[in-house]
């Protein structure tokens, strides 16, 4: 039964197609030149094209947390500008000398705008005591006064001899002062530590400042701040800012890089690499989704004529479709720019149905013109409607607030429209001109037709899936979307562990100092805060007291810098070895003076001029740090608002008077429960809270609600149309049903399999509603047309075909660097098989058994 006669409503539909193809074969010549004069006008338009890892500006403007996080931004442009390098260490003393030695490296760089790092800062390093507890300083500055002889000492003898001789004086006096050698165990240990590492060749720093200052053991890491000059005439901004940082970083000696990791993160670095990591692979996806469905349309069309008539419709289309990206949109996000990988899978289904419909014309014993004539009658209505029920699918996120991903949607809308139009136009012509294409092929035209059993089958793992599909779930953290391998990644999320230097931070803009500290001060009675900071709070307190203690202690600290060392022995007396005199000594005595003592002598066994050469240089490199510190202490004087850095001062008070009241967590924001706790948190508190994880908070309920919101509208709309296409409620019933199955088995698989939806992949439900529409429509219609006979036509193959062609293409998305976009691949590739094997199953059965058909032989 003809199309026309199933279904009188949608002859118009028939014949506008029938029409287009047949124009198309009258006039093949210029059918290809009109063509090709589009394709020349979308190459000079795609040279217009760019890409934007700003992952902030993924949803609407208008939403009120994005006009904050705007308002935030315009603010304090330097937050979100700024490059981070993290410098850890297993002592401050190692990471405080790498961090000075690569300020020092970065100077008068022309790509950057200022570094500013706090830990060697003069100013602050100076005045870093007034910062702490009256108690702190008054400990502090008591160990640096009796500490004081024996840094004067080190300081005129840097030798391991003079180091010895210090050790053993200074043991010499606790024991004297009857105080006991246990006062001395942070330098034991210190000292023991650093020829514990000698002996097993390992880089090591002495901790001068773990022993003399509080007790800093364990894991350091200091932060330097860079700004960037962003070159915006280059797809990547800050790369020549980071290149310069990187050369900086391999360029420092191993005796100071060897002790330390050292990681480069912040906005700039990690925009950088999230854009290398998804413009690395979409091309080798595109080049292998191409090979990949060549080789399934020459099998699946049974010639390569065929194969390559199919992939140039396809590559006409792709360039076709970039050049309307250019046109409508000119900047693509990190989530639009696998449209084109997309469109691979996509673009290249009606070419497959009007090729298996023209070779059963032809082997019907229709001509070359005839037959393409026929198949535009035949499926006209299948052909557009699939046209227009995927485009919606894809435009369904155009009424969201997601506009990241509304981007992709009008960009793959409008391509597949043009795919359309370019396979009932391109084809004829082709195919007119070559007749010779349509050639007598060994590949079947029907395939096989399925159990009685399949569809009891699908319908019980549908139902199966429903539990786990319950527990799917959104994660909109941008962090889950990049490459964990990347540098700028693993460097953020090391940071991020630790909240109190996590970038996972929210802030509050405020007028005045009044309202900055009524805001802090409703942030610091949540239990998830762990601290608020405001501007004032970069004026220390109690400042009077704690100088005087640094007046008490100035005659001390001034011999350790500068003064004469006063020895306990005179140089007749000294032992010829320190060195064994000082590990003799130790041996006697009790607790940590024993791991120093058989340290020296594991070193003193294979001990040379070269080796003491070594180990001077790993007990002396940090010395010269700690002398050039005190120096500085020594003229520390009251901090007040004016005498601060800038770099400083500006990240919380703006020139026009905006104040910033900086939010951190108490706990590992990394959990996403934890994270969006606080977030509720500090909202429910300090509602006029922007920031990271309250954007975040914020975002998930965009995402998902949009999601939710384009899947139901993608259903809706493409339940009409199967409705309106077949004029029957229940072929319109046994197409939407398969595809509610899929949608189940496709939450579970992201549950299962540790994929959660994301920026990337929410398109993939309202897609797959698209598709499997398209799918179910053809399936359906062949079916009323051949009752019980649909497996024995041509249209179940193209199905297959199509959605083989499908999956390869968004299965190779899925090898991609990037998390998100290969989440994107995995999930559609799994949406995908599941909604062909679901109609093929389910769509022709439900209508065999509401009609009371049966299936033919």
């Amino acid at each position: 039964m003809a199309d026309g006669q199933a279904n009188s409503s949608a002859t118009f539909l028939d014949r506008v197609t029938a029409a287009l193809m047949k124009a198309a074969a009258d006039a093949p010549k210029l059918t290809l030149l009109v063509l090709g004069a589009l394709l020349i006008a979308a190459a000079f338009s795609i040279t217009r094209l760019g890409v934007d890892a700003d992952s902030t500006k993924m949803l609407s403007p208008d939403l009120p947390d994005q006009k904050r996080a705007h308002a935030l931004n315009e603010a304090f442009p330097d937050l979100k500008s700024t490059i981070l390098v993290a410098v850890t260490g297993a002592q401050p003393d190692a990471a405080d000398l790498a961090v000075g030695s690569i300020v020092d490296a970065l100077k008068e760089r022309p790509e950057l705008e200022r570094v500013f790092a706090p830990a060697v800062d003069p100013y602050l390093a100076a005045h870093g005591f007034l910062y702490r507890d009256v108690a702190d300083v008054a400990e502090s500055f008591t160990r640096l006064s009796k500490s004081a002889n024996l840094l004067a000492t080190l300081r005129s003898d840097r030798t391991l001899d003079g180091f010895a001789a210090a050790m053993d004086e200074a043991t010499r006096l606790a024991e004297g002062a009857e105080i006991g050698p246990e006062a001395l165990d942070r330098l034991f240990a210190e000292a023991a530590a650093t020829f514990e590492a000698h002996n097993a060749d390992r880089p090591y720093v002495f901790g001068w400042s773990t022993v003399l200052d509080e007790d800093k053991s364990g894991q350091t890491t200091r932060l330097i701040s860079i700004l960037p000059k962003l070159d915006t005439t280059r797809l990547s901004p800050a790369k020549p800012a980071l290149r310069s940082i990187e050369e900086a970083i391999a360029t420092l000696p191993e005796d100071i890089s060897g002790p330390v990791d050292i990681g480069i993160t912040g906005e700039p670095a990690l925009r950088a690499e999230e854009m290398q990591s998804v413009l690395a692979t979409i091309g080798i996806s595109l080049a292998a989704s191409l090979v990949l469905v060549a080789l399934i349309l020459r099998f699946g069309l049974g010639a390569w004529g065929l194969a390559v008539t199919a992939l140039t419709s396809l590559v006409i289309s792709l360039v076709l479709t970039t050049g309307f990206a250019a046109i409508a949109v000119g900047t693509l996000n990190l989530v639009s720019v696998a449209f084109i990988v997309l469109m691979v899978g996509l673009g290249i289904d009606f070419a497959i149905h009007i090729l298996a419909h023209i070779q059963e014309m032809r082997r019907h014993g229709s001509s070359a013109h005839q037959s393409v004539t026929l198949t535009g009658q035949r499926t006209g209505l299948a052909l557009a409607l699939s046209a227009v029920t995927t485009s919606l699918a894809f435009l369904a996120f155009a009424f969201t607030d997601f506009d990241g991903m509304a981007q992709l949607g009008l960009i793959g809308g409008a391509g597949v429209v043009i795919s359309f139009l370019v396979a009932a136009t391109a084809i004829p012509a082709i195919l007119v001109l070559r007749p010779g294409l349509i050639e007598e092929t060994a590949a079947p035209t029907h395939v096989p037709r399925l159990p009685e059993w399949a569809p009891f089958v699908v319908i019980a793992i549908g139902l199966a899936a429903i539990w786990p599909a319950s527990l799917a779930r959104f994660s909109a953290d941008p962090m889950e979307l990049r490459d964990p391998g990347a540098m700028s990644v693993s460097t953020f999320l090391k940071l991020a562990a630790d909240p109190q230097i996590t970038p996972y931070r929210a802030s509050v803009l405020v007028e005045n100092a009044a309202k900055a500290g009524q805001a802090a001060s409703a942030a610091r009675d949540l239990s998830r805060v762990g601290r608020a900071l405001t501007f004032g709070d970069l004026v220390p307190d109690d400042q009077d007291r704690k100088l005087d203690l640094l007046d008490l202690a100035y005659a001390s600290i001034d011999h350790a810098v500068a003064g004469q060392p006063t020895a306990i022995l005179s140089d007749a007396e000294a032992p010829p070895d320190r060195l064994a005199a000082l590990s003799d000594r130790l041996s006697k005595v009790e607790g940590m003076s024993q791991r120093l003592h058989r340290a020296i002598e594991n070193y003193r066994e294979n001990r040379s001029d070269t080796e003491d050469k070594k180990i001077e240089e790993s007990l002396f490199q940090a010395l010269p740090l700690m002398f050039q510190r005190l120096s500085w202490m020594l003229n520390a004087d009251f901090v007040s608002r004016e005498t601060l850095p800038p770099a400083l001062a500006e990240r919380y008070l703006t020139d026009d008077g905006t104040y910033r009241v900086e939010i951190l967590p108490a706990q590992d924001l990394s959990d996403p429960f934890i994270a969006q706790a606080f977030a509720e948190d500090v909202i429910e508190a300090v509602p006029e809270a922007a920031g990271g994880p309250v954007q975040l908070a914020a975002a998930a309920r965009t995402v998902a609600a949009a999601m939710l919101q384009a899947t139901l509208l993608a259903a809706v709309m493409t339940g009409l149309l199967a409705l309106l296409a077949t004029r029957r409620l229940i072929d319109a019933l046994a197409i939407l049903l398969p595809l509610s199955i899929a949608g189940f088995i496709t939450a579970a698989a992201s549950a299962l399999l540790g994929l959660p939806f994301n920026y990337a992949n929410v398109i993939v439900l309202p897609l797959m509603i698209g598709i499997g529409v398209d799918s179910g429509i053809h399936i359906a219609m062949r079916e009323r047309r051949a009752p019980g006979a649909v497996f024995a036509t041509s249209t179940p193959r193209a199905v297959v075909v199509s959605a083989a062609t499908t999956v390869a293409a968004f299965g190779t998305l899925a090898f991609s660097d990037h998390r998100g976009t290969a989440s994107m691949g995995m999930l559609l590739a799994i949406s995908m098989m599941a909604t062909v094997i679901c109609v093929l199953t389910l769509t022709p059965s439900l209508i065999r058994w509401a009609s009371g058909s049966k299936t033919a032989a």
